[in-house]
């Protein structure tokens, strides 16, 4: 079984890093700029773990650029295993450039933040009966490892890699019926199952494999601590540590976290539960940086769109008021604005 891996961020790179031990794997890259880039690097990742003061170097990666020219000219099969670590906004685009090389047997496994993905990906490259016969099998993760890209091809892991609660959550996107008549509802939970195998088949990826509801619900509260950390990570640029402690964040966290509860009625929740959950991720990563703390540092366009954005969406759709959601949204799209965010 071979791994590609499509995005070489902090949650890309650890990935990587990880399964290079036990697999194959090609690093998919987006531009022949990165690609000679890694080559100076001598084709390997750095790997450090938070608790430690030496890194590691993995290298054996094979390379390719998402150029449909380039895949053309070196890869002779169809892609098996594709680990989707971009941020959610590039999803769509970023599996368009390898669409010709996947099949519905191939399997995308989609480990962004926020939510919304899923259906934005399948409605815009598989829209109809016709094409959802050639669809991937598609898993979707919550990503409970907290990483920092220290600089190109370098992650530090600050937590996840030993701690049931934290590490990969992973499940099945539920079987679509219009594929075709050979690949039917076993073959497609039995693919995606041997998938999710060979993550939790290796310790320090810490995976968990569970039920679509199950990890539909995970997803809701990872959404609600994004919507709390991330966000407000970006406007102070702020550790979660510092945060927490700060009575007037707490205070927003709290609207957020009403917001939520009110919102996603289908996790049945309370706002009180949801600001602990919030409140025990910031405590146990209080030195990291959120992936939107690190956007904003780097001048990248953050994934708001699917993280508070998701609720603003949705709270309208149910006739339900949002207004610190969507304040913390607007402030988040004007700092991008004036930073030049690209």
């Amino acid at each position: 079984m071979r791994f590609y891996i499509l995005g070489t961020g902090s949650a890309g790179c650890n990935t990587a890093f990880h399964l290079r031990s036990h697999h194959e794997v090609t690093l998919i890259l987006r531009s022949q700029r990165a690609l000679q880039d890694f080559h100076k690097r001598k084709n390997e990742i750095t790997y450090q773990r938070a608790n430690q003061t030496n890194s590691i170097k993995i290298g054996g990666f094979d390379t390719m650029v998402a150029s449909h020219q380039i895949l053309s000219n070196n890869l002779k099969n169809t892609m098996d295993v594709v680990i989707v670590t971009t941020k959610a906004q590039h999803v769509t685009e970023a599996v368009a450039s390898i669409k010709p090389y996947l099949t519905r047997f191939s399997t995308l496994i989609l480990l962004q933040n926020g939510m919304g993905v899923v259906k934005e990906l399948i409605d815009s490259l598989w829209p109809g009966p016709e094409e959802q016969k050639n669809l991937p099998a598609i898993i979707r993760g919550v990503n409970n490892h907290a990483t920092i890209r220290t600089k190109p091809f370098s992650v530090q892991h600050i937590t996840g890699w030993d701690n049931p609660n934290y590490g990969y959550f992973l499940a099945a996107v539920p079987f679509i019926g219009t594929r075709s008549l050979f690949h039917d509802e076993r073959q497609y939970y039995e693919q995606t199952n041997a998938v999710i195998q060979t993550f939790s088949d290796i310790p320090d990826l810490n995976t968990k494999k569970v039920d679509w509801q199950d990890l539909y619900e995970r997803m809701m509260r990872k959404l609600v601590v994004n919507c709390s950390l991330n966000a407000l990570s970006g406007i102070l640029e702020s550790t979660n540590g510092p945060m927490i402690e700060n009575p007037y964040v707490v205070q927003l966290i709290r609207s957020i976290c009403k917001e939520c509860a009110e919102v996603l009625i289908e996790i049945n929740t309370t706002t009180e539960d949801l600001y602990k959950v919030v409140e025990h991720t910031a405590y146990t990563a209080s030195t990291s940086k959120t992936s939107t703390f690190q956007d904003i540092l780097a001048k990248r366009l953050t994934e708001m769109e699917y993280i508070n954005g998701y609720i603003v969406r949705l709270a309208k759709e149910r006739n339900i008021p949002a207004p610190t959601n969507q304040l913390l949204l607007n402030l988040l799209h004007a700092k991008e604005h004036h930073i030049q965010a690209s």
